[in-house]
C-alpha cells in the first residue's frame, strides 16, 4: 500500500452535523420517544379515539404498557456495548471527523466567504491530514502574519483529536 498515492478523502461534514444531537456534557440525558404510528386504513374508524381492542392487536406479547416501557431502556443502553468493542479504526475516523469539524468552524469564523469552504482528508507518513481550501482572497486571513493564524488552527486541532490517539494535521491547498 504505500506505492500508492493516498487518496483524497472528501469528509460530509453535514452528516456529523446530524449526529451532533447528543446531548451537551452536563445537561441530563433524554430517554429516546418512541411514537407507535399505525399506517393501516382498514383499522381506522375515522372518529380518531383508540379502541382498547386496537391496542391488543399492535402489542402481540400482551405486554401492555409495562412491557413497552422496558423495550426502549434495553435498547437505550444497548450502543454502550458497541463502544466497548469498538475497533481503532473507527475511533481514528470520529476523531478525523471531530477535527475536520473543529477545523470548519473555526474557518468560518475568519473568512468572508463561508460558502467557499471545503475540506478533505488524506494521510502521509506524519498520519492523518485534513486538506483546507478556502477562496483566494481569504486565504491570507487564514493563514496571518507569519503563519501565526493557521498555526493556532493546527494547534486547536490537534488538541480536538488528544482522545482518538492519532494526530491531525491541517494543510491549505490552491
Amino acid at each position: 500500500m504505500p506505492d500508492r498515492p493516498p487518496e483524497f478523502t472528501d469528509i460530509d461534514l453535514d452528516e456529523e452535523d446530524e449526529e451532533e444531537d447528543s446531548p451537551k456534557p452536563g445537561a441530563p440525558e433524554e430517554e429516546p420517544i418512541e411514537f407507535d404510528i399505525d399506517h393501516d386504513d382498514e383499522d381506522d374508524d375515522g372518529n380518531g379515539d383508540d379502541d382498547e381492542d386496537d391496542d391488543t392487536e399492535r402489542d402481540p406479547d400482551g405486554l401492555g404498557a409495562a412491557g413497552a416501557d422496558e423495550g426502549p431502556r434495553s435498547s437505550a443502553h444497548a450502543p454502550s456495548a458497541r463502544y466497548e468493542d469498538e475497533e481503532e479504526g473507527e475511533g481514528v475516523r470520529d476523531g478525523i471527523q471531530r477535527a475536520a469539524a473543529v477545523l470548519k468552524y473555526i474557518v468560518e469564523q475568519i473568512v468572508d466567504e463561508p460558502s467557499q469552504i471545503s475540506i478533505g482528508a488524506t494521510e502521509d507518513d506524519r498520519g492523518p491530514v485534513l486538506l483546507l481550501r478556502v477562496a483566494e482572497d481569504d486565504r491570507g486571513k487564514v493563514i496571518g502574519r507569519q503563519g501565526r493564524i493557521v498555526q493556532a488552527i493546527r494547534t486547536v486541532v490537534k488538541a480536538a483529536t488528544v482522545g482518538t490517539g492519532e494526530k491531525v494535521s491541517v494543510e491549505i491547498i490552491d
